[in-house]
């Protein structure tokens, strides 16, 4: 008897478990749905009669797996060479006097231009000209109270309580005044004229360069090493590379790195930069150090504080997928592609990853597989083909 109720007890508990099994699988909603997906391999073709092929130019090429040099794109500064800056300043004390119109900041001087002419000041003069202002702003102190002493003689006169003679005599002394100011100011005139000798000093440009800083006007009496105008060379240019400290090791220091402008796209040649001799440049709150590149700014293309991406070179080399960089095609949302032909006249438009660019070259991590053919003239008209802007 109890052997039975065990039994039926277990029949019992087997039923309730797979009912349980049954409403966990059968019934409980999926998380999510997809409805008709399409994936990128099944993208639409393009389908080409041979007239086509030869009006559009196509040509093609093969993907391949080469060992390639490695690269790393980083940040880095433009800078100004040490010793580009050039502060021209008065040898000795003296009136400037530009040449025709004094060089605004900004523009370009040449190799011997005159930027100004310093016509000294003899020591005596010098001493004579003080004396000169000296007496001058004391004749203007004076005709000052005379002046003031004239206006309350007038206003005695008018309220009636002043006599007529204290206004003659108060008039009478501001004249004097007035007159003793006038004589102080020629002979101010006189003295600075004096001591002007000789045809002045040349101040010229030492090498074409740009004009920073003006600080002098025309006629300007100035001292002895005070700045008249500041140049500066941005002909040669130093490019300043922060690279992490651990990575630092892995940079050929030897090879010429690229400078790419921060709008330019990622296959972009840029401007070649030199390696240079660094100075111990580090910076412990980003745990990086600097690297020193030199670049030829002939064309002014780069301004000193400029940012921009600067792709070194690694040392060693690793195997890669390669295709031309003609190749390659971006849409509107960023996404890099390139034109695969599946069969004689049929072409399809692949997804692939760029990781880096060497000379005309795409380095890609994502793409067709070796051997695959890839359009490289007549990319961009298929791309017109397949989305109706071309025929």
């Amino acid at each position: 008897m109890v052997s039975n109720r065990r039994v039926i007890v277990c029949a019992i508990a087997v039923v309730f478990a797979s009912c349980g099994r049954d409403t966990q699988t059968g019934s409980a909603p999926r998380p999510a749905t997809v409805t008709a997906p399409v994936k990128e391999a099944a993208l639409t073709s393009i389908t080409l009669t041979a007239d086509a092929e030869r009006r559009l130019g196509l040509v093609t090429l093969a993907v391949e797996r080469k060992t390639v040099a490695r690269t790393r794109t980083v940040g880095a500064e433009i800078a100004a060479p040490s010793g580009a800056a050039v502060v021209m300043t008065a040898p000795v004390a003296g009136i400037l006097q530009s040449p025709s119109t004094i060089p605004l900041a900004g523009s370009e001087v040449t190799r011997g231009q005159l930027l100004f002419r310093l016509v000294p000041i003899q020591p005596a003069d010098r001493d004579a000209a003080v004396d000169a202002r000296q007496a001058a702003d004391t004749a203007l102190a004076r005709r000052l109270v005379a002046e003031q002493r004239t206006r309350r003689a007038e206003q005695l006169v008018k309220d009636g309580s002043g006599s007529r003679r204290a206004l003659e005599e108060a008039q009478a002394e501001l004249t004097i005044a007035d007159a003793e100011a006038r004589a102080a100011q020629d002979r101010v005139s006189l003295a600075v004229t004096s001591g002007a000798s000789g045809s002045g000093i040349a101040i010229e440009a030492p090498a074409d360069a740009t004009v920073q800083a003006v600080h002098a006007r025309d006629g300007q009496t100035v001292a002895a090493g005070v700045p008249v105008i500041d140049l500066v060379r941005l002909v040669t240019m130093w490019l300043r590379v922060p690279v992490y400290a651990g990575e630092a090791d892995a940079i050929d220091r030897t090879a010429a790195a690229r400078v790419l402008a921060l709008s330019d796209a990622v296959d972009a040649a840029g401007i070649i930069a030199r390696p240079m001799p660094s100075p111990p440049a580090a910076n412990p709150s980003t745990a990086s150090v600097d690297l020193f590149y030199v670049i030829d700014n002939s064309r002014q293309r780069l301004r000193p504080g400029e940012r921009v991406l600067a792709r070194l070179p690694l040392k060693g080399t690793a195997e890669s997928l390669v295709v031309p960089k003609a190749a390659l095609l971006h849409d509107a949302f960023g996404g890099t592609w390139v034109y695969v032909q599946r069969e004689p006249h049929v072409y399809a438009r692949q997804r692939v990853a760029v990781i880096d660019i060497v000379d005309s070259s795409a380095l890609l991590q994502q793409g067709p597989a070796p051997g695959a053919r890839v359009v490289t003239d007549g990319a961009a008209e298929l791309f017109g083909v397949e989305f109706g802007a071309g025929k």
